[in-house]
């Protein structure tokens, strides 16, 4: 009998869980659509009403549209808050936390916020994804820019050390010689600190 019990109610709870999360990915499809169309006041709407669905995957990459949103619509202080709170939530999609603390660090530095935006950069590097190298070049340049010029320059090399096939690697090599010319580092010399 309590087997029984116990049966019905994780078949319930799962009949459950499935109609939350196709609610979600259909509320959030519109606010997608809205996104993508320019519509950025309907798609903060439609963001909205996916709170209710939290349990949902969708309600976590919701904050990640609604901090878009918010930057399109100009409210960079707003769009940080989300991306902060996307943070938190989420514990478990590598990729999500990843882009949440590169798009934070994109904000901070468009903000003037080199040294938050570092930051951010070396939360997002940590993670194995697939924007590691535009988080090590948005630290790179944060360190540049708020005079960390040995931390610039191990950032560019470390660019340099684990993507040598990129496109921008001769871009890269004129940073670093016009790094270790200001530091006074001989070429190529490895940083030690």
């Amino acid at each position: 009998m309590i087997f029984a019990v116990i049966v019905a109610a994780l078949l319930g709870w799962d009949l459950y869980s499935r109609r939350q999360n196709r609610l979600a990915a259909e509320e959030y499809a519109r606010a997608v659509d809205f996104y993508h169309g320019g519509k950025y006041k309907e798609a903060l709407e439609a963001l909205k009403r996916l709170e209710i669905y939290r349990s949902s995957f969708y309600s976590r990459l919701g904050l990640l549209y609604t901090a878009n949103t918010q930057a399109a619509l100009q409210d960079n202080s707003k769009a940080a808050d989300s991306l902060r709170q996307l943070i938190a939530k989420e514990q478990k999609e590598p990729v999500v936390r990843q882009t949440a603390y590169v798009s934070l660090g994109y904000l901070q530095e468009q903000g003037g916020q080199c040294q938050e935006a570092a930051s951010s950069f070396a939360e997002a590097e940590k993670i194995a994804g697939p924007l590691k190298a535009d988080a090590t070049l948005g630290k790179a340049r944060c360190s540049a820019l708020t005079g960390k010029l040995k931390d610039a320059l191990a950032s560019y090399r470390a660019y340099v050390s684990d993507n040598p096939s990129s496109d921008r690697i001769n871009e890269i090599s004129v940073r670093i010689q016009e790094l270790e010319a200001k530091i006074g580092e001989a070429p190529g010399a490895v940083n030690t600190k």
